[in-house]
């Protein structure tokens, strides 16, 4: 990617090897052939992944020997400048992004499966290509998806109700079942939108102790039919469910779901597990009562479509936010760290 000489931006760099971003005044990108540039309006702190850079997790070290780095991988902006080649666009279209991008001719990517290509990039995570941390983003003209009358902030956010509806798409999910939900962070708010978008007869979301005053009355709001803490269930839910969607990448809601999900029923892994030990499962209680496992990586071009409908028919306003100026990202990431709403944004 070349620059434009002439025009600066602000961008939140990743500069050194420990906690911290800073911001900083980098020349504005021009984009090439097949790609277009972005106004970007709102970018996403993702816990799993932004958060744990700033924070410099030790999961997040790897990253050391590539330093300085323009983070940022969910966003959402208007398009403002066309590269050479691009069609299907114009200037002043606002747009979501998909980070995920797919070499295009694998079997994966051939079959729509582009978030599991071996040779797949992430826009903003990956060291080659930039992210959205900053006032301009150039991006692939295939990853774009036109967000008409939503906002930046819901434009944000139908990355991981993408993410969310993939999961059911993969599932054996229909109208009138039963689902649960463990964990009421932005991916699993994400399939509680998607699960009430699907028809579930009945939603059961189970969060922490810490979610008791603003995650679960929060999810009971978009739909939840029970919001419970794991404490008041740790002996199983008092139904098994349909289909139990894994969302918080803890080893103990696993167990949950392997106890919670009836015979011939299906949990549907989304959470990452960031820890290094094993996570364990109770394998032979799931194979004896027939109990499948579907994991589920990113996105689909439907899963997309989808969520835009889904968006524009549902209030998505109690999952946004909190929000803030690109100048105040240390609010931002405190926000994050202290829990704070459901998907935190940055507005550069």
């Amino acid at each position: 990617m070349t620059s434009n000489a002439t025009g600066r931006m602000n961008a939140l760099l990743k500069t050194r090897p420990e906690p911290g971003m800073s911001l900083e005044t980098i020349p504005v990108p021009e984009p090439e052939p097949g790609e277009v540039r972005l106004r970007v309006e709102s970018v996403g702190i993702d816990g799993g992944a932004e958060a744990l850079i700033y924070d410099w997790h030790e999961s997040k070290r790897h990253y050391a020997d590539q330093l300085p780095q323009l983070f940022g991988h969910e966003f959402a902006g208007t398009v403002e400048t066309i590269g050479p080649g691009v069609d299907g666009f114009a200037a002043g279209e606002r747009v979501a992004v998909e980070p995920v991008i797919g070499c295009g001719h694998c079997r994966f990517c051939r079959s729509g499966s582009f978030s599991i290509c071996p040779d797949r990039r992430i826009l903003g995570l990956d060291t080659d290509i930039d992210g959205a941390l900053a006032e301009y983003a150039v991006v692939p003209r295939e990853a774009l998806y036109p967000i008409g009358s939503l906002s930046a902030d819901e434009g944000v956010f139908l990355e991981l109700l993408g993410l969310a509806v993939h999961g059911i798409e993969q599932s054996a999910f229909e109208p009138g079942d039963t689902v649960a939900i463990s964990g009421p962070g932005p991916v699993g708010i994400g399939a509680l939108v998607a699960a009430v978008a699907g028809g579930a007869s009945s939603i059961t979301v189970v969060g922490t102790e810490a979610d008791r005053g603003d995650r679960l009355p929060l999810a009971r709001d978009l739909g939840a039919t029970r919001a419970v803490t794991a404490e008041t269930v740790a002996d199983g839910l008092e139904e098994e469910v349909d289909v139990f969607v894994e969302a918080s990448g803890h080893p103990d809601a696993l167990s949950l779901a392997s106890s919670a999900t009836r015979r011939d029923g299906e949990i549907v892994q989304i959470g990452i597990f960031h820890g290094t030990e094993t996570v364990p499962v109770e394998l032979t209680r799931l194979v004896r009562r027939g109990v499948s496992i579907t994991s589920v990586y990113g996105r689909r071009d439907s899963s997309w479509r989808r969520a835009i409908a889904i968006a524009e028919g549902t209030d998505l306003s109690p999952a946004l936010g909190p929000a803030f100026p690109l100048a105040d990202y240390e609010d931002a990431f405190d926000a994050t760290r202290e829990r704070e709403g459901i998907k935190v944004t940055l507005h550069p």
